[in-house]
């Protein structure tokens, strides 16, 4: 058979490959494959498939589905041979092309370039030079990476931005301020300093039409991302290290160490607590048998209607026993007790009187400080256990006094960090007009520094008489446990 007939019954496989692609347009495979196309004209052949893999490096090992697509079309004989632009578009690593070849020997699949030529994976030469180029190829890729590491560790010591995303704030050079977003991160920082939740920012910057730097909505954690971005604070950041900005900080040192500080409060008092609820006392209520953390439920009444209650579960959705179920109690009129108790103790004198009283940035941090240490004392003792160091029974006297010292801190903490939610009382205004103007993630906020948990007992005879408001309630029955 003649070349050219021979040519003319080929089944060409094309593919084509790019490593970034940084607009998303699919130009860079667009312009491969036209390149490849041509080609089997020239060579007389015909497209009876097309591959590619858009934005994925050939040298990271990464799945590319287009190419892995190819080796299944090789493998099932749907192929004669195959064109790329260039032997590196196909793959840059020297396993990669032993597998390759592997693939293409039994059915005798011939590999064609635009820019490189024919190789003749059959032969010894042939398979010597793809090799050759396959490791050329790797070469390239470990020394434009070590190159280019080089560089933006160089940038990093002179404090220079390193490029990519645009952080909010900042101009797309990293260097200058964002007139419109300073004032905005500025804003949010002061925000949760003086005590209010990322949630309760993002809904706020939502509200008022404020949007991220890729003009999305905010989220509770692009709020906090955005505050304690070092680059604010002068800090250029790179591969753990920290080097000083070589640009003007937006936002002072001491600043930062307030907002750590802030960030410590938030998950040692609030993190086991989700802010984003409908109802007040969601997480607050306790059964007051077994301790067990009560449910909401929709109650049938004797009437044969639903309402809101509190319900101690006795198995959790998998079956397993987590409380007594003996207690359940009205939703409305527990949280209308607690409520009308929360403002009368937010009006009493000896309230005022703790919040007159020491509640330093200093004093805080030497408080969380201590409490850190503690927490480490407490895993020293758990290895010294471990290693055999200790016996059970000192182990066991050395844990229940650091856990001991480590719940009185924790306790202490939360008495100090109260003040903060309860200094958020606007000045001049009632607690009552407060509260009533108010949303649930104040409220929640309020609740949460004041009250350690609300428990309720079970019902006694002659409740039944008992009238609280318009509810046959005995508020006796239920226990607020403050924390302040």
């Amino acid at each position: 058979m003649r070349r050219t007939e021979y040519m003319q019954s080929q089944r060409f496989a094309i593919y084509a490959r790019i490593s970034r692609d940084r607009i998303g347009a699919g130009l860079g495979v667009e312009r491969q494959q036209e390149d490849c196309t041509a080609l089997v004209t020239q060579l007389g052949g015909t497209v009876v498939a097309a591959y590619s893999d858009n934005d994925i490096s050939a040298y990271s090992g990464k799945h590319r589905p287009g190419y892995e697509a190819l080796l299944r079309s090789i493998e099932a004989g749907e192929v004669d041979a195959v064109v790329v632009w260039h032997q590196d578009r196909l793959l840059r690593r020297t396993i990669d092309l032993e597998n390759y070849i592997d693939i293409c020997q039994p059915g005798n699949v011939a590999t064609h370039t635009v820019k490189a030529g024919h190789f003749d994976l059959a032969t010894p030469s042939g398979r010597a030079v793809a090799k050759t180029l396959a490791a050329w190829a790797a070469y390239e890729v470990e020394t434009s990476t070590d190159r280019v590491k080089a560089a933006k560790l160089q940038a990093a010591k002179a404090g220079k931005s390193s490029g990519g995303n645009r952080a909010y704030g900042w101009n797309q050079d990293g260097m200058t301020l964002n007139e419109a977003e300073a004032p905005v991160v500025k804003e949010i920082v002061r925000r949760f300093i003086g005590g209010e939740s990322w949630n309760k920012i993002a809904l706020d910057l939502n509200a008022r039409s404020i949007r991220t730097a890729k003009g999305n909505m905010w989220s509770a954690i692009n709020v906090s991302n955005v505050a304690q971005l070092k680059r604010h604070y002068g800090i250029r950041e790179h591969n753990g290290e920290e080097y000083e900005a070589a640009w003007n900080p937006l936002l002072g040192r001491d600043v930062y160490e307030d907002l750590q500080l802030a960030v410590k409060r938030g998950r040692a008092i609030y993190g086991k607590r989700s802010y984003s609820r409908t109802h007040l006392l969601t997480g607050f209520i306790f059964c007051g048998l077994c301790g067990n953390r009560m449910t909401i439920i929709n109650a049938q009444q004797r009437d044969g209607s639903y309402s809101p209650a509190f319900n101690c579960r006795k198995k959790d959705h998998r079956g397993q026993t987590v409380g007594c179920g003996k207690v359940k109690r009205k939703k409305d009129p527990v949280e209308s007790l607690v409520i009308e108790c929360l403002i009368y103790r937010l009006d009493t004198p000896d309230l005022g009187a703790m919040l007159a009283s020491d509640n330093s940035d200093e004093s805080l941090k030497k408080l969380i400080r201590e409490q850190e240490s503690q927490n480490l004392r407490l895993q020293e003792i758990l290895n010294l256990f471990s290693t055999g160091e200790l016996t059970f029974d000192e182990y066991r006297t050395a844990k229940a006094t650091a856990q001991a010292r480590l719940d009185a801190l924790v306790h202490e903490l939360d008495q100090k960090l109260s003040r903060n939610t309860i200094g958020l009382i606007p000045a001049g205004q009632s607690v009552q007009k407060a509260w009533d103007a108010a949303d649930i993630e104040w409220r929640r906020d309020l609740v949460d520094a004041l009250i350690e948990g609300v428990y309720i007992y079970p019902k006694q005879k002659g409740d039944g008489k008992a009238r609280y408001k318009q509810w046959i309630f005995n508020p006796d029955r239920v226990e607020i446990r403050w924390k302040a």
